[in-house]
């Protein structure tokens, strides 16, 4: 069962970071939180192993993420600690390679920080575990007393302010009150000035220092309070006034105090600076933060290659969350039929995707060309000096007339390639081992050559009958629709007719000619003459070429497919040199 996150607020996060991670980084980081499990995983088991490693994740992201992540000038002493293990791992080469990979990139970054956090929590000493415990409770209560402290400093002085507020109107008003006094004491038996609370407590918004304080003085006095209570009030907020300085001085001794433990505790695990011990824990630090880093380089370029080698963009990868795009990769990694032709997969897609390009990048490209017409705009330099000069000018104006100067022109190159790849695999019993791996990475090359030149693709599963068949219009496969082409599974016996006629079809619905066919098989299977008939037809109306690779890694045969494929390529021929020719020149 995942684990549940435990509630943590931005401002929370960001106070045990020792790195520049802004609001926004915050932000994005506990979305990831939320949706990856692995995290809030990690969490519990590095509570213990680890305190604030709520903070420390993020820090990981940060400096995984951010472009250019910075670590914090000064840090509490309880983040000491990872503060030095990670500066230390950031001044590595093992580092800048991995951030080379991540910086920018959700999907790697947060691959990256789960990687490097397993690796942290793992390889931090026992003894160290109970020594940053201590830590984490000492500056917890140096935290609390120091805002204990600041509280205390800040109800001293608005009571301070009150008495001197009190003291001053008392002082203005003097003897001068005689009139007020001879009404007396209001009804209720206390002064209508007195401040009520009994002890002289004070809210703090009763406590507020203003000019009002002044006034509300003198109102008291005003309203017939004598001088002496008057008085007797400013004596009681001067001694209350008292009273708290010397309790907020009291809650700053011991919040110093306090903070003084929290430093002792960091000194005595991390020694004092420029000793032999502080120079061997560096040491240890720099160990475990390169060997996170590269945990997670190696986890990292494992993706990146899974990626590759599928003919994915990362983009389009994590385009349906990264908690989906993470199940897709570890479906990938998990699959032992895929890891056998994984690295095949990943050969012939690099040639597939440079021969893609290479015809791409001859689409669309304005050729430079010779016309003839009036346009002087587009005239050749020649024609125009010949319009200018006096002894030319004549037979210029002659061609001008007729329509015969010299003019730029340019045309631009057709595209290549309009009609859709139809893939037939054979997937009957006898294409199990080898052969099946042959015909799995050769469908998903094609597949991602399709994809690059924008053709519509079309697959087709059989073996006795058809077992799956699926267009993809210009070629577009998500991540998920390319595992599951290649987890699809048969293992029945053997139909060509079936899977052809179903891909002339598949053509005719787009509306197209000049489609290619690939059939990917063993040949073990006849066909009739009828069919035969049919298929050199419906070729020549269509313009279709039928491209065999014969997977001949085992028992194979080569008659039937002869006589209707207009070339035939055997993959026991193939290399990595040879691949593109073999294949890719006859699309």
């Amino acid at each position: 069962m995942a684990t549940r996150p435990r509630p943590v607020t931005r401002q929370e996060v960001l106070a045990l970071a020792v790195t520049d991670a802004d609001a926004f980084t915050a932000l994005r980081y506990l979305r990831h939180r939320e949706n990856v499990p692995s995290i809030p995983e990690l969490e519990e088991k590095g509570a213990e192993a680890l305190p604030g490693v709520e903070g420390c994740l993020l820090d990981l992201y940060h400096t995984l993420w951010s472009p250019e992540p910075q670590v914090s000038d000064e840090v509490p002493a309880d983040r000491r600690y990872w503060w030095e293990l990670l500066g230390q791992a950031l001044k590595s080469g093992a580092y800048q390679e991995l951030h080379a990979d991540t910086a920018l990139s959700e999907l790697k970054s947060v691959l990256g920080t789960v990687a490097m956090g397993e690796s942290v929590l793992a390889l931090v000493p026992k003894e160290d575990r109970q020594k940053l415990r201590e830590q984490a409770t000492a500056q917890g209560e140096a935290n609390q007393a120091e805002e204990q402290a600041q509280q205390a400093q800040t109800q001293a002085q608005m009571l301070q302010q009150l008495a001197d507020a009190a003291a001053e109107a008392t002082g203005q008003q003097g003897s001068g009150q005689s009139q007020g006094q001879q009404g007396g004491q209001p009804q209720g038996g206390q002064p209508s000035g007195q401040l009520s609370g009994g002890q002289g407590q004070l809210t703090s918004e009763q406590a507020q220092p203003s000019v009002a304080s002044d006034e509300a003085m003198e109102g008291a006095l005003s309203s017939g309070m004598t001088q002496e209570e008057a008085r007797a009030i400013a004596d009681q907020l001067a001694k209350e006034a008292a009273d708290a300085k010397a309790n907020a001085d009291s809650a700053k001794q011991k919040a110093d105090l306090a903070k003084a433990k929290a430093e002792k505790l960091a000194g005595d695990l991390l020694g004092e600076p420029g000793s032999q011990q502080a120079q061997e824990k560096l040491r240890e630090l720099t160990r475990i933060g390169l060997q996170a880093v590269r945990n997670a380089q190696t986890k990292v370029e494992e993706v990146s290659e899974t990626i590759e080698a599928w003919g994915l963009e990362e983009s389009e990868l994590t385009r349906q969350g990264i908690p989906q795009t993470l199940g897709i990769l570890e479906r990938m990694k998990r699959n032992e039929a895929l890891k056998k032709f994984a690295s095949l997969l990943g050969r012939v897609r690099k040639i597939a995707s440079r021969k893609a390009r290479s015809r791409i990048a001859g689409e669309g490209v304005r050729v430079a060309t010779v016309e003839t017409g009036r346009d002087l705009k587009r005239a050749q330099r020649t024609e125009l000096v010949a319009l200018v000069h006096p002894a030319l000018r004549a037979k210029a104006l002659q061609r001008w007339t007729r329509g015969e100067l010299r003019l730029h022109g340019q045309k631009v190159r057709q595209k290549m390639g309009h009609g859709p790849v139809i893939v037939c695999e054979d997937g009957s019993g006898s294409m199990e081992g080898e052969k099946q791996q042959w015909a799995k990475a050769a469908t998903l090359s094609l597949a991602h050559y399709a994809k690059l030149q924008k053709r519509s693709f079309g697959w087709i599963l059989f073996d006795s009958v058809l077992k799956l068949s699926k267009v993809y219009p210009q070629g577009q496969m998500t991540g998920q629709q390319m595992l599951e082409l290649a987890e699809a599974q048969a293992g029945g016996g053997t139909d060509f007719e079936r899977p052809l006629r179903k891909a002339i079809e598949m053509i005719q619905e787009e509306g197209l000619k000049k489609a290619d066919i690939c059939l990917i098989t063993d040949g073990e299977c006849a066909v009739s003459s009828e069919f035969i008939r049919f298929l050199k037809t419906v070729k020549k109306e269509l313009e279709i070429n039928i491209f065999v690779i014969l997977c001949d890694v085992g028992s194979s045969s080569i008659a039937t497919v002869q006589e209707f494929a207009d070339r035939i390529e055997l993959v026991s021929k193939f290399t990595a040199e040879t691949a593109e020719k073999q294949i890719f020149s006859h699309f």
